[in-house]
């Protein structure tokens, strides 16, 4: 069952933030990614977690070379089970901050809005996700193929499970750790948009949606394939089949 309700929380200085970012070859990237959410989280107390699917490059070993001189920066090295989502599920579960956040390893997410989310938890948000498609944000400049298709996809979730979020496909996002807990158990864990599969379980949710600009990958090469086409495709399938999630999500202002 679902929960009644989520947590009532007000955010203080002794709060602890857990950032979890999933990895898979992006040995190029995660120093930068250390050190731009580091500049834009100080004076936050944060962990940030580098959740590594085993990744051929290495770049476990580059995080475990980093986390000795930055006791911020914990290593998950994943060697089954592997996945996005369950990367992310498996973070949150170590995660030892009271709230958690997704956000990506290649620098897509721009990090300078790390303070703002935060501020709308503190608020009373349940839920915070950094948004492409509300007035502020933007794709940046991705080619009109690329954006075509994320706006499909988009409108597809939105129709499908009935949810009123602008950007239900974000992977940048914030939620108190004991309300993902609440919900973990029913999670599958096997789509690829994570943030699908929380709106769809949550319950009675107050969403912010943050405006920011999609950036460019940094380095390494984009994780979208056909592959993951078809496994969005087959979640959207496994949601609807479940508990809409529809009247249950409203946006908050």
């Amino acid at each position: 069952m679902p929960p009644a309700a989520w947590s009532s929380y007000s955010i203080e200085s002794s709060v602890k933030l857990s950032l979890i970012s999933p990895t898979y070859n992006e040995a190029e990237n995660v120093r930068r990614l250390m050190e731009e959410t580091g500049e834009c989280l100080r004076g936050v107390d944060y962990e940030l977690i580098i959740c590594d699917d085993d990744s051929p490059d290495q770049t476990w070993q580059v995080v475990a070379n980093l986390a000795k001189t930055n006791p911020r920066l914990k290593l998950l090295r994943r060697e089954s089970d592997r996945g996005l989502t369950r990367s992310v599920m498996d973070g949150f579960r170590i995660a030892s901050g009271d709230i958690v956040g997704c956000i990506d390893a290649d620098l897509q997410h721009d990090p300078i809005i790390l303070p703002q989310m935060l501020e709308a938890m503190s608020q009373g948000a349940d839920l915070v996700v950094g948004s492409r498609y509300v007035r502020g944000g933007s794709t940046g400049n991705w080619k009109w193929v690329r954006s075509v298709g994320s706006w499909a996809a988009t409108k597809l979730a939105q129709w499908t499970l009935g949810v009123t979020i602008h950007d239900p496909l974000s992977g940048y996002f914030m939620l108190r750790r004991d309300d993902f807990l609440r919900i973990s158990q029913q999670m599958r864990g096997s789509g690829f948009k994570i943030l699908l599969e929380i709106v769809a379980h949550c319950g009675p949710c107050r969403v912010q949606e943050i405006p920011y600009t999609f950036r460019r990958r940094v380095a390494g090469t984009s994780k979208l394939t056909r592959r993951i086409v078809l496994a969005y495709l087959i979640q959207l399938w496994e949601l609807r089949s479940g508990k809409r999630a529809g009247s249950q999500v409203r946006e908050f202002q």
